[in-house]
């Protein structure tokens, strides 16, 4: 394929793209599907195929994609929820891997004749779930703190240490006679405790400095760049050791949450998450062969149903026993149903070590990519049904930054002295400020302030600006408090605006933008110091008000013909 013909493939394919996630929004069928129904429509097995080859390369790209989620993911979780979830991990974890993994292969034991070591391999590889499929239906959803997010991540925090394992039984299975070296099992395990405390390291200490150097030196501009670096780091670090990579990025995701950059890294990785995880999953649909699965004939639409079925049924069974609620454990069932991608690689060491034949390396991989067809169908039903059950329960703490709080924009010393009165009055808010300067000031007034562009529309996505109570503007930088007011009126124009400028030409520009509540300081200043002046010679208070309220009429008509204030733009 040429540049001309990759232009091309690439552009049609982002309009099909465009269209059928525009589809599915409509039919509320989530973007999965739609991302899906791409990839076979132009993939290799298509009756007009626009990509012929190269779908492991594009689907390998696409795991960057899901590299990506996870880290967003960890951002949203700071090390003490974390920790509060080992129970999860280890109880829900560990138990929902080792009985589905019993549970599959008894019944394709009991249901087949394949030998124990082909049944016990296949239930290894589809006892895991998949990770991007669960996640980005909670992430749609606005549900990154409810106990079935709990549930999801913690099975996936589990199966990322399984793998290593499981790939390493694969030739002890193969060659039964032969026993695992007990020093190079030591020497696996130095292994990983010494790359996962140095992503601890690099995440605790070194990217939080990164950071702190860049954006004093450079810019919120140049974040994307060294956020990125650190997470593709932290993957191809666990690699090498045989854990997922999606682990390492989890990890430097949670050890980057406590620290004031937290939203404005997740703004820099949401735009690539996008675009490489629509990849994924377009190339998963790309490699999906109906032909191929009809021609597997009836024992794959046989065995199918029960394997999701058991699947569904044990994580339920497990998530009541842990006291998700009846809710949350339907949910978490049907999040976990689908099969994990790393299966496929399971599956094809198994057959290059003889456990598997042909036709059941056909079947597995078939009932893999089959489940990711069937599975966001399945999910958002069971979303629609869950109202049947109990409300969904909350996670202690709040939710992403700006869910009902007032968010502030720029640590200007007016909105210093807001996050005063805030706080005196109890409403809960964030600060955000470019400037580390200010940065660290905040350190010593124990602000809630933290370091984003908040007029960056993927800033605003990150931290969910839609969900504030009230954005306020306190007199910082007037192009930025217009770049800011612009888009919120373009994306977010239900969100309550507040803003204080200096000058009246600025009041009027805000208000031509569509923010009504706008206040002049420096006209409303000036008077605030004369009447201080009134009441000090004697005024009576009454009069000094009524001069005050004259004086503000006609928009400050008198002020404007003695020229006491500026009715030109004036710079800053």
């Amino acid at each position: 394929m040429n540049i001309q013909q990759l232009m091309l493939a690439v552009a049609v394919m982002l309009l099909a793209t465009a269209a059928a996630l525009g589809v599915a929004k409509k039919l509320n069928l989530g973007s999965i599907v739609a991302l899906l129904m791409v990839g076979m429509a132009l993939g290799p097995h298509s009756p007009w195929p626009l990509f012929t080859g190269h779908i492991a390369e594009l689907q390998a790209i696409g795991e960057i994609g899901v590299m990506l989620l996870l880290f967003v993911v960890g951002l949203s979780i700071k090390p003490g929820r974390l920790w509060s979830m080992r129970k999860l991990v280890l109880g829900l974890g560990s138990s929902q891997y080792l009985l589905t993994t019993a549970a599959i292969t008894a019944l394709l034991i009991g249901m087949s004749a394949v030998p124990w070591q082909a049944a016990l391999v296949a239930g290894l590889a589809l006892a895991m779930s998949s990770t991007a499929m669960p996640l980005q239906f909670l992430q749609e959803r606005g549900g990154s703190r409810v106990a079935e997010s709990e549930a999801v991540i913690a099975v996936d925090i589990f199966q990322s240490f399984a793998i290593i394992p499981v790939l390493a039984l694969l030739p002890v299975l193969a060659a039964r006679h032969t026993h695992p070296d007990l020093a190079s099992t030591l020497d696996k395990a130095l292994a990983v405790c010494a790359v996962l405390a140095t992503v601890y390291v690099a995440g605790r200490f070194v990217l939080p400095r990164a950071l702190m150097l860049t954006a004093r030196s450079l810019g919120s501009g140049a974040f994307a760049l060294i956020v990125l670096a650190g997470v593709f780091g932290a993957g191809w670090l666990v690699e090498q050791v045989g854990i997922s990579m999606a682990l390492g990025t989890f990890m430097i995701g949670v050890l980057l949450s406590t620290s004031p950059f937290a939203e404005q890294v997740k703004a820099a990785a949401t735009p690539a998450k996008q675009i490489l995880l629509a990849l994924f999953f377009i190339s998963i649909g790309m490699a999906i062969d109906l032909k191929e699965l009809a021609a597997l004939g009836t024992s794959l639409f046989l065995y199918l149903p029960l394997l999701l079925l058991v699947k569904v049924a044990i994580v339920l069974l497990l998530a009541m026993i842990f006291g998700l609620g009846a809710r949350a454990a339907f949910l978490s069932g049907l999040l976990l149903m689908p099969f994990d991608e790393v299966g496929y690689v399971v599956f094809a060491s198994a057959r290059a070590h003889g456990l598997l034949s042909d036709r059941g390396h056909a079947l597995g991989l078939a009932a893999i990519s089959l489940s990711f067809m069937v599975s966001p169908v399945l999910i958002n039903l069971g979303y629609r049904l869950a109202h049947r059950f109990e409300h969904r329960r909350p996670v202690d703490g709040p939710g992403r930054p700006a869910d009902g709080h007032v968010v502030v924009a720029g640590y200007s010393r007016i909105a210093r002295a807001l996050c005063v009165m805030l706080e005196r009055a109890h409403v809960p808010y964030v600060c955000y400020d470019t400037d580390v300067a200010r940065l660290r000031e905040a350190v010593g007034t124990m602000h809630n302030v933290h370091y984003g562009d908040i007029a960056d529309p993927s800033m605003m996505e990150a931290v969910a600006l839609g969900r504030a109570r009230l954005v306020v503007l306190a007199a910082g930088e007037y192009e930025s408090a217009k770049r800011l007011v612009g888009n919120l009126r373009q994306f977010y124009r239900e969100v309550p605006v507040m803003a204080a400028v200096r000058y009246l030409a600025e009041r009027e520009e805000l208000r031509k933008l569509g923010t009504e509540h706008v206040v002049a300081l420096v006209p409303e200043s000036a008077l605030s110091f004369g009447q201080s002046i009134l009441l000090t010679l004697g005024v009576a208070a009454d009069q000094a008000s009524a001069i005050v309220g004259a004086l503000k009429t006609g928009d400050y008509a008198e002020l404007r013909r003695a020229g006491a204030v500026e009715v030109e733009q004036a710079p800053l």
